[in-house]
């Protein structure tokens, strides 16, 4: 799948792969993401391995400049959907349409399994973010608090 963008290159989209897995991990360092390259190799090739989830990296000039990651769930009380588990683009390309390319790749993916809901959680402190996704179509639910435990 390939894209013109606002830029000098062309975009094209392509499923993930473990060889990508330095570049994804930059891009996550650049929203504060302490993962390694190690942990990204195992984390993609268990998304690579689910039929719940894929992972999609978007590309000029053969440089990885996105990743999104989409994933089907379901809850109780509110049936299935899917969400967008990530999505970093390049600081250097902001604007260009590339964090649109990625979210019609994860929409066309969760229309191919007749899911109706696309959603994403954003942190509150990413406020350019959350521009981006009213721009995209998204519409704000709700705000929430996130709570983890080791277990």
């Amino acid at each position: 799948m390939k894209f013109n963008v606002q830029m000098s290159g062309t975009i094209y989209i392509r499923h993930i792969s473990v060889k990508d897995a330095v570049p994804v991990t930059a891009l996550s360092l650049e929203l504060g993401y302490t993962m390694t390259v190690s942990e990204t190799i195992a984390n993609i090739a268990t998304v690579d391995k689910s039929i719940c989830d894929v992972a999609y990296v978007a590309v000029l000039d053969e440089v990885v400049v996105g990743w999104i990651h989409v994933f089907y769930t379901i809850r109780l009380e509110t049936g299935p959907f899917c969400e967008i588990g990530g999505l970093v683009v390049s600081r250097n390309i902001h604007g260009k349409g590339v964090g649109r390319l990625l979210v019609e790749k994860a929409r066309k993916w969760a229309a191919e399994r007749n899911i109706s809901k696309l959603r994403v959680r954003c942190n509150v402190i990413r406020a350019g973010a959350h521009e981006f996704y009213l721009k995209s179509g998204f519409t704000e639910n709700k705000q929430q608090k996130v709570f983890e435990c080791v277990v």
